[in-house]
């Protein structure tokens, strides 16, 4: 039975560790083999608290039964600004078994619905260029791409950001 649970510090080390195996699933072969074979569980456990402590983010860890096997993230923007976008999908990872299963539609739904409340016309979420089942679900989602940033030395920098919007856009 798949339960989502919003994410108390505690959970930090759990979110780590879940983290280390969404890379290995979703970016082996896009980054660099180090950033995954040196991947520290316990300096991401303490930067994950502060994220999970932060009142301007909202995570949620997605459990099979006792097994953590996805997380996701919204809120203002964790790594920079883009445009006037004052909304950010921060993460969205599932293991490949709880792929297009209609969980990533369903934190859609709930993102959208709270973008409604607070009166939030439009979001925006990045990922990386060659991550392709990422940019495939975006759009399916209705993304559409504002921007790419490419070129970089390291791969892992080189990102598509998709727009997202609630009603009509111009």
């Amino acid at each position: 039975m798949i339960t989502f649970k919003k994410a108390e510090s505690a959970d930090s080390l759990t979110l780590a560790q879940t983290r280390k195996k969404l890379w290995e699933a979703t970016y082996r072969g896009i980054y660099p083999d180090e950033m995954i074979d040196e991947y520290d569980v316990d300096a991401m456990a303490e930067r994950d608290r502060k994220i999970i402590e932060d009142e301007a983010q909202t995570v949620y860890l997605i459990f099979d039964e006792d097994e953590c096997v996805g997380y996701y993230c919204y809120g203002t923007p964790l790594y920079g600004s883009y445009k006037d976008f004052s909304l950010c999908l921060n993460s969205l990872y599932l293991l490949p078994p709880y792929q297009r299963q209609g969980y990533g539609t369903s934190i859609f739904s709930i993102l959208r619905h709270y973008a409604k409340i607070w009166d939030i016309p439009k979001f925006f979420c990045c990922c990386n260029v060659k991550n392709l089942p990422a940019q495939s679900f975006y759009r399916k989602m209705g993304g559409v791409i504002g921007e790419e940033s490419t070129g970089h030395e390291n791969p892992a920098e080189d990102q598509t950001y998709f727009e997202f919007y609630l009603g009509e856009h111009r």
